[in-house]
């Protein structure tokens, strides 16, 4: 995949990473494989700066903040979007990404006398719905690009990272492969749903005699 054809693909995950065509979910997640396997060496200098890490990881936890399943930093978000505009966004998009990010501790010290970082979780939240209304507006309008609005790449990064991840296909019950062939391999509650007749077992059946084939280990096909 082209880089511009990748990043072209990034908003898609945006309306659902399970409404994508199988295909091209497949694409994505091999090419966001490469994306953090062209991470940078520890110790080497990134556009993605420490005090624009902080902001970002910041930003990306109030998109996806954890509940039941982990948020954004457990998914590795900001490591993801250092590989990205340290290899894989052209000039401009990263550009005008990073110089928004660098606008974002200073509105946040006019506005409530701290980093964004150091601010209380409800004035990130105001903060950032705030962007996000931008955003919709700008995509509302005929006459403007929401691309134009680096919080609009700062949401579909994160998303993107996120669910391109190990800890988000997992709170999307998406299973890519086996380590091993397990012909006997039980599924999640979200990939297979109820068993089938489940809702007519409304009791136990008489338990089979020791040593009958019901009690007998069931035979595995690990043959091709």
């Amino acid at each position: 995949m082209k880089r511009r054809q990748a990043i072209g693909v990034l908003g898609g995950v945006a309306a659902g990473p399970l409404l994508m065509p199988s295909g091209a979910f497949a694409e994505l997640l091999a090419w966001s494989g490469r994306v953090r396997e062209s991470s940078l060496p520890p110790d080497t200098p990134s556009h993605l700066t420490p005090p624009r890490t902080r902001v970002m990881a910041a930003l990306a936890e109030v998109i996806i903040p954890v509940t039941d399943t982990p948020g954004a930093s457990e998914a590795g978000v900001t490591e993801f979007v250092a590989a990205l505009v340290d290899g894989w966004l052209d000039d401009d998009d990263r550009d005008l990404f990073l110089e928004g990010l660098d606008t974002v501790d200073s509105a946040a010290r006019e506005r409530f006398g701290a980093d964004f970082a150091d601010c209380t979780a409800v004035q990130q939240s105001e903060y950032v719905g705030e962007l996000d209304a931008e955003v919709t507006g700008l995509r509302e309008d005929p006459e403007a690009s929401a691309s134009n609005h680096f919080f609009h790449h700062v949401k579909r990064f994160t998303i993107t990272a996120y669910f391109t991840s190990e800890v988000g296909l997992a709170a999307l019950g998406h299973r890519t492969s086996f380590r091993t062939f397990e012909g006997c391999a039980l599924v999640s509650p979200l990939e297979g749903g109820p068993p089938a007749g489940a809702e007519d077992a409304h009791a136990p059946g008489p338990a089979p005699a020791e040593g009958s084939a019901e009690t007998r280990a069931p035979i595995r096909n690990d043959h091709p």
